[in-house]
């Protein structure tokens, strides 16, 4: 046994940094999911669906106003920098928190003349605004670190404060529920007082690294690059989060509270999309700098069967999934996960183009797709929600992702044209063809639910072509890994 151990042991010592990094991200967003997905039948439980309701909403609010107040340094710009900067992280780095707190800063004053307003419109009061505000600006800390250390594949402080906030932030929202009479402010102020205290945190250790606020050649660069992306992130926020505000007015709070529920199910996905992303978008720039394309092609071939497979399962178990996490009360989610998941799959493919997009810098095409595809979520929502109830709700945002995905397609086909001087860059067939076969099985499950002998047959069978075709997938994450070795050994 001693002698296997050590044998396995001494192979994980051989891995190349990035599979190490990779492997342990992923080990650490299922354990984030894991303990997210294992508190969730407490709160639905301790909670009303009202309660829940409001809380869902809350989130919602919350993400949309964290556009404004951190203008989203966090993403796009900044992980490039990370590779175009590498020399300069630290100050980069420092100098980006400098900006997000004046952002911040700036929407601080702006609530203080307008509270009655936003108060008003949002349904928030005006503690939880002021506890929101500070989370926009530390909260930018702890995501610049975070983003730094996927780049440079330090994987074991990452695992310890992801898995330390997970546990925080759940345990210190049910300590204020049962202590308290805040009801749903506690899981609210819960969230917020464990991501303050994790941002403060990094705060000061950026500023330590580096004792710069303002540096301003960065923050033109900044600016210039997420202003225009605001409506982007936005789109992307509305697109995901509107639904619960749009059934919160239509259909009330406690419909809100049975839509998240589902929505909070599907999204346990994102643990691969995570995953992958931490060492696909990295290595992705570095293939279409060293003009690497049919690395691309191949790689987008093999993630796609992977997510969709992924995909169809969670559709297969969702009536199990939401009694075991809801019970009776919830179980009319288990209709909208099949359209909320096939859209969070849309989503995954369309990541492929956007990437094209945002390394040629091509902003305002990623600008006009997330608009457009807003725009048209927002006007579907508020047509077919009255006359369908909320289910309808996961219909039209899977209608808005694929109208979003088709406009970025597009658009990379043109910038890949005129920058690279071909329109393939990754499988367009392979893309194109999992989305309609998912959305074909995919309504195909939702006939299966009261079969689950059926259902299950169709995991297991899916499970064996998954492993046929373990040796293509490991192959391809490999290479991907093996890649970003090489480009990080020359650079030494």
């Amino acid at each position: 046994m001693a002698k296997k151990f050590n044998g396995v042991l001494h192979k994980y010592n051989e891995l190349p940094l990035q599979v190490k990094a990779a492997g342990w991200y992923t080990v650490c967003n299922i354990l984030q999911k894991g303990i997210q997905f294992i508190f969730i039948p407490i709160y639905v439980r301790l909670l009303t669906t009202y309660e829940y309701g409001k809380y869902s909403v809350f989130q919602s609010w919350k993400e949309i106003l964290v556009i404004f107040t951190t203008l989203n340094l966090y993403n796009g710009i900044f992980t490039k920098a990370m590779v175009m900067h590498e020399d300069d992280r630290d100050k980069y780095t420092a100098s980006m928190q400098g900006l997000a707190t004046v952002i911040a800063a700036f929407w601080v004053l702006m609530y203080a003349v307008f509270s009655r307003f936003f108060n008003k419109i949002l349904d928030i009061d005006s503690v939880t605004m002021y506890l929101l505000f500070i989370y926009s600006a530390l909260f930018s800390a702890q995501s610049f670190w975070a983003v730094r250390q996927r780049v440079e594949n330090k994987y074991v402080g990452m695992v310890i404060v992801t898995l330390l906030m997970s546990v925080m932030t759940p345990g210190v929202s049910i300590i204020l529920l049962l202590a308290t009479d805040l009801r749903e402010k506690s899981v609210i102020w819960g969230l917020l007082f464990v991501q303050i205290l994790f941002g403060a945190l990094f705060y000061c250790y950026h500023f330590s690294k580096s004792r710069t606020f303002y540096d301003g050649d960065y923050w033109k660069e900044a600016v210039r690059f997420n202003i225009p992306l605001i409506p982007h992130y936005l789109s992307l926020i509305i697109l995901g989060q509107a639904d619960r505000i749009m059934i919160e007015r239509f259909c009330g709070n406690s419909e809100a509270g049975i839509y998240s529920l589902a929505y909070q199910i599907s999204q346990m996905l994102n643990i691969l999309v995570s995953a992958v992303n931490s060492v696909f978008v990295p290595w992705g720039y570095e293939q279409l700098k060293t003009g690497q394309i049919q690395k691309l092609e191949d790689s987008s071939k093999s993630l796609c069967l992977l997510y969709a497979a992924a995909t169809l399962c969670i559709i297969l178990v969702a009536p199990e999934v939401i009694f075991i996490a809801g019970g009776k009360e919830y179980f009319q989610a288990m209709w909208i996960i099949p359209s909320v998941s096939i859209g969070s799959y849309v989503v995954f493919c369309y990541g492929f183009y956007s990437l094209i997009e945002f390394y040629y810098s091509k902003t305002k095409y990623v600008m006009v797709a997330s608009s457009v595809s807003a725009v048209l979520n927002v006007i579907l929502n508020a047509v077919f929600i009255p006359m369908f109830g909320f289910i309808a709700a996961g219909y039209t945002t899977l209608a808005s992702y694929l109208a979003l995905m088709l406009m970025h397609f597009i658009f990379a086909k043109k910038i890949s044209r005129d920058k690279i001087g071909t329109p393939a860059v990754f499988s367009d067939f392979s893309i194109m063809m999992s989305i309609a076969v998912l959305i074909v099985l995919g309504g195909g499950g939702m006939l299966l639910y009261n079969l689950p002998i059926a259902r299950y047959a169709i995991i297991s069978v899916m499970a064996v072509i998954l492993i046929l075709n373990r040796s293509r997938l490991i192959k391809m994450f490999g290479a991907v890994s093996k890649g970003r070795l090489a480009k990080e050994n020359s650079d030494d």
